[in-house]
């Protein structure tokens, strides 16, 4: 293998706006998907598709990623990104950003210059600077191209010009024998926030129908997203139908979300335990939003390891005015309620919120709420919340069902409750701690069995040490560790992280934990197990140590010691193999903290 670590490494081309790369975690089964899906478009047999999820559940991160290790892969398929922006835009110089983005973005990918990513705006805004990179990259065949749109902008017919840039990529991409892939994040706005004169006044309410023929091509497919999940879906089935397959982006996994709170304890440096680990689990359901929001939340004192600093959190998310959640529901909730009578959407907001189990006819609430009212009238006020995504339509027009997320009915109760009926606030905050009680007595319940979380609060515990104590208790750490070699020292880590090789590696590769250190110290590669049944195998020492021999490959690592703790200590064969092999290994209290 010829390829070098910074080759071979993750890096960043299009800056995410997630931040801090290590705050994405997990969403390995829908990178596979995706990657999956792009590398199909050089096959021709990869359609449209759209991402449907509500805001802040990691739409947009994925997407970016998903950008940047296409990029990063270069292997045939050219990545465009284009998030469409809220704020009313003049279609001109819409068409003008959506195009300069394009080409830049193009000029970067062809060139490998990441800098062409990051252009000024004032840059981007210049059709003869762009025109000048492309002659000096040797990229001439754009120019034409530039010249064509340049000259259209200055006729100023929104039209025409939205059609050309709009069919760029796919016509770029056929007339020179290419593929690309076209991800278009907050799709929905395309049909909300352009306007047909530049004063901003005639909407253009139809802008995304134009990809109704675009959408369809297999060299240039759409991947498409949008953060108000019914607004979107309307727009798909009304002017782009049978164009898009639909996909839903949903909460992780138990495993993604113990290890997101673990590394979010670690990069806030809040601590969290086992036991709260789990009811965050638990309580979040595995919903990153919710997950970040309990880490970044504004509530002082701010305890996330014991019980009663959880749940002074989530009264502060849920019912004050500075709470991350609450803020970011009320949004869906007042552009809801902007579209509909307020009164009658709070019942019925309510009525579902209560049986959100359950799929409701409109006749029940009809019947039970407006028995008065218009069946009409009923309808499009419900169709208006359910665009708005503060309820869900069923499987029929006729079928309507509660958001279901006990945060959401919290959210929405601590606000308009006391207005429709009798009703004490406190009854919330009573409500998250039966609810904390029962998550408690199921973990306690369940110990034995929650491998997941046990297993990654030893890593994280693990990590703590060899970023924080192993160098000022070296002594220590070595004596409570077998099999080191005799000059090892603990060292100032570069890095100290649970290591995934990134998804366009040949096979999945993940690794607890990967110390890295500087030159001519000792990394450390750990596996850690912290069950308290079954001691630590031969035959799994046999994959660890595969296992560490393709990340010291992947990763270019030179100097380095395999390490193995297990709580429950060490099969015979594990040991000799260890010692053949010259992996360290311990079961000593003390790398736990203790």
């Amino acid at each position: 293998m010829n390829q070098t670590r910074k080759e071979m490494q993750m890096q960043i081309y299009l800056k995410e706006k997630i931040g801090n790369p290590d705050l994405f975690i997990g969403r390995k089964k829908e990178l596979a998907k995706y990657l999956r899906w792009i590398g199909d478009i050089k096959k021709e047999i990869s359609s449209s598709m759209a991402i449907l999820s509500r805001r802040k559940t990691g739409k947009t991160a994925l997407l970016q990623r998903l950008y940047n290790l296409t990029f990063h892969k270069n292997d045939g398929v050219i990545p465009f990104y284009y998030e469409v922006r809220e704020g009313k835009k003049w279609a001109i110089d819409f068409c003008k950003d959506f195009y300069l983005t394009f080409i830049y973005q193009y000029i970067a990918f062809k060139t490998r210059k990441p800098e062409y990513l990051a252009v000024s705006e004032a840059d981007k805004s210049d059709f003869s600077k762009a025109i000048e990179i492309v002659r000096k990259e040797g990229l001439d065949y754009l120019e034409d191209s530039l010249r064509g749109i340049e000259s259209e902008i200055r006729r100023e017919s929104p039209d025409y010009l939205w059609m050309l840039v709009r069919e760029a990529p796919l016509n770029l991409a056929t007339r020179r024998n290419e593929f690309i892939i076209q991800i278009i994040d907050e799709f929905q706005f395309l049909n909300s926030e352009i306007y047909r004169d530049r004063e901003t006044i005639l909407r253009i309410d139809d802008f995304a129908a134009g990809y109704l023929s675009t959408a369809e091509y297999k060299n240039a497919p759409l991947l498409v997203s949008g953060s108000w999940v019914g607004w979107l879906m309307h727009d798909l089935t009304m002017m782009l139908p049978g164009r898009f397959i639909l996909d839903e982006l949903e909460n992780m996994p138990a495993d993604e979300a113990a290890e997101t709170i673990f590394r979010y304890s670690q990069l806030f440096g809040i601590p969290v335990t086992e036991e709260t680990a789990y009811m965050i689990a638990e309580l979040s359901e595995g919903n990153p939003f919710y997950i970040s929001s309990l880490f970044k939340s504004q509530c002082p004192d701010k305890d996330l390891s014991a019980e009663e600093g959880l749940l002074h959190i989530l009264e502060f998310e849920t019912l004050d005015k500075r709470g991350i959640i609450r803020n970011t529901w009320m949004e869906y909730v007042n552009s809801a309620f902007s579209k509909v009578n307020e009164k009658y959407a709070k019942h019925i907001v309510l009525y579902l919120s209560r049986h959100r189990d359950r799929q409701v006819t409109r006749k029940e609430l009809r019947d039970r709420l407006v028995p008065d009212m218009d069946d009409d009238k009923l309808e499009k006020k419900l169709k208006a919340l359910a665009k708005s995504d503060i309820i869900n339509q069923g499987q029929t027009n006729f079928d309507y069902q509660g958001v279901r997320d006990n945060i959401f009915d919290k959210v929405f109760r601590g606000v308009y409750q006391k207005e429709i009926e009798a009703f004490d606030v406190k009854e919330i905050t009573r409500e998250y701690r039966q609810m904390l009680g029962e998550y408690k007595k199921r973990y306690w319940k369940l110990l034995g069995k929650l491998s997941q979380v046990k297993g990654a609060y030893a890593e994280f515990l693990i990590i703590n040490q060899l970023r924080y104590k192993t160098r000022q208790s070296n002594a220590r750490f070595r004596s409570a560790t077998e099999n080191l070699p005799h000059d090892f020292q603990f060292a100032e880590y570069e890095s100290v992280w649970c290591y995934h090789a990134f998804p366009l590696h040949k096979r999945e590769l993940k690794i607890d934990i990967f110390a890295r250190a500087g030159e001519n110290e000792y990394s450390v590669i750990a596996e850690v197990k912290n069950r308290e049944r079954n001691r630590f195998s031969k035959s799994e020492a046999v994959k660890f140590l595969k296992k560490t021999e393709e990340l010291k490959e992947i990763e270019q690592v030179e100097k380095a010691v395999n390490f193995v703790f297990s709580l429950n200590g060490f099969t015979k064969g594990a040991v000799d193999f260890f010692k053949k092999h010259g992996i360290a290994w311990s079961n000593d209290d003390c790398w736990l903290g203790e």
